[in-house]
């Protein structure tokens, strides 16, 4: 690809003569002829969008690649219209960015893709039937029971309070889609492999799971284990 400075020097001494037609906003779109000379240089303001910059400071948008334009103002030879190139067609309204189709639904977002937020998709929940996001990360340290409890009962992060430790059944979820989540503690090492849930089994125990392997056990409430919370 061409530098924008020698792009700048070869204009300069290449089509001098040929004149440039575009469609420039002015209370609507309207056609406007200028030297060559007049564009201090091309360039690219998104996918398959670019723009011409006058030496004047106004910016022309055009509904064409920067490679794609570079090679119409910059190609030895080009001629269109005679000494004119006519870029009317992919200029003024053209060239507008396409604004979202308010009809169209919001694309499904992918188990594992980061939200807006910082919040992570982890699927649907089997309890509630609907979307649930979880941390990046685990809990910084691994806690008993009643500690994770309140741990997610009280967390304020990526917006939200409501986050809980997940159920028995949102446990298993997690743990399918534990590759596509990531940062989960699954190296095997005990007990920081073993993830709370919130459903108790019995006055004294409290079920969990081993991310690296599935496994699901009943363990005592006092045990240390991993936390990650979801909403």
């Amino acid at each position: 690809m061409t530098q924008q400075g020698a792009i700048a020097k070869e204009l300069s001494s290449s089509h001098g003569d040929r004149l440039i037609r575009v469609l420039i906003e002015s209370k609507g779109f309207n056609p406007t002829t200028f030297p060559e000379t007049e564009i201090e240089r091309v360039v690219g303001i998104g996918e398959e969008r670019s723009a011409l910059l006058l030496r004047s400071g106004v910016e022309i948008p055009v509904a064409i690649s920067y490679e794609q334009l570079e090679q119409k103002i910059y190609q030895p030879g080009f001629r269109n219209d005679g000494l004119v190139l006519d870029l009317r067609d992919v200029t003024g309204e053209a060239a507008k960015p396409k604004a979202a189709n308010a009809n169209e639904a919001p694309a499904e977002p992918k188990v594992g893709d980061t939200m807006p937020d910082g919040t992570v998709f982890a699927g649907i929940s089997p309890d509630t039937n609907k979307p649930m996001y979880a941390t990046p990360a685990d809990a910084t340290l691994t806690m008993t029971f009643r500690q994770a409890q309140e741990y997610a009962a009280k967390l304020d992060a990526h917006g939200h309070k409501d986050w809980h430790v997940p159920t028995k059944a949102e446990l298993n979820v997690l743990f399918n889609n534990r590759a596509a989540i990531r940062a989960f503690d699954i190296n095997g090492s005990n007990p920081a492999d073993w993830y709370w849930s919130a459903s108790p089994n019995g006055k004294w125990g409290a079920w969990c799971q081993r991310l690296s392997d599935g496994a699901q056990r009943n363990y005592a409430k006092l045990y240390h284990l991993s936390v990650r919370p979801v909403r």
